[in-house]
């Protein structure tokens, strides 16, 4: 990745800083949202196993993001790999705005999961509850192994550790274990995550699909506690095409992928306007030196070797550019990201009908348990 000079004015230093953790945002998105070997893939089949599985970064990575994307299938086929490009880059597109959004702790507008496979048949009311069960399981397990990596004492790591605790808990984003405990701050489980759920069928995904009008069930989940008022779908009735009501009480409703996304965008501008963000990045970003990225950027690093000098930074870096029309000219790595991380959609189109072509009745099988795998 190329580098500016030394010597750089400050307004010039921060533009490039905040490139870098934009940057480092986008790759981290990309790899949690589209690469099997860090997309999380829960054990649905047992949700106290799901529980018990879950790892330090699979739970950080539910934090400060607006809600939850499951995609439940009966098979997997080359779709799945094109489905999570093709959502990741709607997502980010739909979000995204030049060096103003709010990027530290890995705050994101959704977090995708692809749970184990599900049975065919299964109908839209059980998905519902079930989908609706699997992700309590999963925000209860979250923030109890949260409440148990803050109860650490950073000056003795040697006491007897927390049965709470996830797995591997010390393994993550290259801190040292004092560095994880403080980081905890930065990381909160949005109200609005609990609240709403976006769930998708793969089989209603193909290659004729137009993925803003892909059909989502967007489930209320019934958990309302900390928004600053409940969630009602009245705002878009006229675009809803029909209600789902489970046996277990909840109401979803079915629209498009758009609808859904950009419904959740205005409920999330809604609790900002109430409550700001949370946490405030100007607090959670004091005294970290990766400024809230959690990762492999040292920014204050990156600032000295650029002629920054031992001034602290001040986060939140979305205020680091003055003026974003005008730097939106200067150097970016986000065009390098789309084309390594995207190849060509219409190779991975071709892969996908050659696989369906191939296999019409699908692997079956959980490829990261030992499944069968394409």
């Amino acid at each position: 990745m190329a580098s500016p000079a030394p010597n750089l004015s400050r307004e010039r230093i921060l533009h490039a800083l905040r490139t870098l953790i934009e940057y480092d945002h986008r790759v981290q998105m990309v790899h949690r949202s589209t690469d099997f070997r860090w997309l999380y893939q829960p054990n649905i089949a047992d949700l106290g196993l799901l529980a018990a599985e879950m790892t330090h970064k699979q739970a950080n990575d539910c934090f400060n993001k607006a809600t939850p994307i499951y995609i439940f299938s009966a098979r997997r086929s080359f779709y799945t790999s094109l489905l999570l490009k093709l959502l990741h880059n709607f997502l980010y597109t739909k979000w995204y705005r030049p060096y103003r959004n709010e990027v530290e702790y890995r705050r994101f507008l959704a977090k995708t999961f692809l749970p184990q496979l599900l049975p065919s048949d299964l109908q839209p009311g059980p998905l519902v509850d079930f989908a609706t069960k699997v992700h309590d399981t999963i925000c209860k397990r979250v923030q109890v192994a949260q409440d148990a990596v803050k109860r650490l004492d950073p000056d003795n790591l040697e006491e007897p550790l927390d049965s709470n605790l996830p797995v591997k808990w010390w393994d993550c984003e290259g801190l040292d274990k004092p560095g994880i405990i403080q980081s905890q701050k930065g990381f909160i489980l949005q109200p609005l995550f609990q609240a709403v759920i976006i769930s998708i069928r793969l089989e209603a995904f193909n290659k004729d699909t137009e993925l803003s009008e892909l059909p989502v069930l967007l489930i209320r989940t019934g958990v309302e506690e900390g928004l600053s008022a409940p969630v009602s779908f009245d705002p878009i009735a006229h675009k809803i095409k029909g209600f789902i009501h489970s046996s277990g009480g909840k109401t979803a409703a079915q629209m498009t992928l758009e609808t859904a996304v950009e419904f959740v965008i205005s409920l999330e501008n809604r609790e900002i306007a109430a409550f700001g963000y949370q946490p405030s990045s100007a607090v959670s970003t004091q005294e970290l030196h990766d400024a809230g990225s959690i990762g492999d950027l040292d920014i204050m690093y990156e600032a000295r070797r650029l002629g920054w000098g031992d001034e602290a930074l001040v986060g939140p870096s979305s205020q680091w550019v003055a003026d974003p029309e005008e730097s939106i000219t200067w150097e970016s790595e986000c065009p390098w990201v789309d084309r390594h991380y995207f190849p060509c959609s219409s190779y991975m189109l071709a892969r996908a009908i050659e696989f369906d072509n191939r296999y019409p009745e699908g692997p079956r099988g959980m490829p990261w348990r030992g499944g069968k795998h394409f």
